[in-house]
């Protein structure tokens, strides 16, 4: 059996491609090759550029201090009071295993709940805002609150501040602790007291029998 080779004429004259297409229409190729320059000069120039990039966070925190009441207390008479003014609004995100609508911390003295909306939210200002309002009006028991609304969480930064050691007194630790409020009194005694919002510390002592007052700044929460 024999095969018939093919002639270089036969296979320019039957071979078709787009290699070939631009090899005879050069002018075809160097038009297109302008626009392409041209596009990518456009969309680089009008491409969004900045240093932070602006990215919505749709997360919120009302925080209420109720100076002796017990973790049970702030549970059952703050947190789930404000759990359900806050539900109330239907622009909450579904729970999921990653995220939350709602989450609440109770602590013995203070609450504090977490807010997250939907994705699809354009104005979350005007929801935090209507949940605000109706936080204020909010009947809470003597001696508890006032209710500090924070939204602002894509324009704060924080610091968190760890002291380790070995194996200290309960004592020690509060001695150190108030050496730490002392740092944060001075340091923030020569910025502008006329924030927009309210600068929080939050504290965890460690142990647990020490309590985090010694090192909360007066007002914060």
């Amino acid at each position: 059996m024999t095969h018939e080779h093919k002639s270089d004429a036969e296979y320019i004259a039957t071979t078709h491609n787009m290699a070939r297409f631009f090899t005879e229409h050069r002018q075809v190729g160097l038009v297109l090759l302008l626009a392409t320059f041209v596009w990518g000069f456009f969309g680089y120039h009008n491409m969004p550029k900045r240093k932070d990039p602006n990215i919505p966070v749709r997360v919120a925190s009302a925080q209420c201090p109720w100076p002796g009441a017990t973790a049970e207390q702030v549970e059952q008479l703050v947190t789930r009071p404000i759990e359900q003014v806050v539900a109330m609004n239907s622009t909450l995100k579904p729970a999921s295993p990653s995220d939350f609508g709602i989450r609440s911390l109770s602590f013995p003295g203070l609450s504090v709940v977490y807010i997250q909306l939907a994705d699809n939210v354009k104005d979350k200002e005007k929801q935090f805002s209507d949940m605000n309002l109706k936080l204020n009006q909010l009947n809470l028991p003597r001696g508890a609150g006032p209710i500090q609304f924070n939204s602002n969480f894509g324009d704060t930064a924080a610091l968190m501040l760890t002291v380790a050691s070995p194996k200290v007194t309960s004592t020690e630790v509060a001695l150190r602790s108030i050496a730490i409020k002392k740092a944060i009194d001075t340091a923030r005694a020569a910025l502008p007291r006329n924030a927009p919002q309210p600068r929080v510390t939050v504290v965890y002592a460690f142990p647990l029998s020490v309590a985090p007052g010694p090192v909360r700044s007066p007002g914060s929460c």
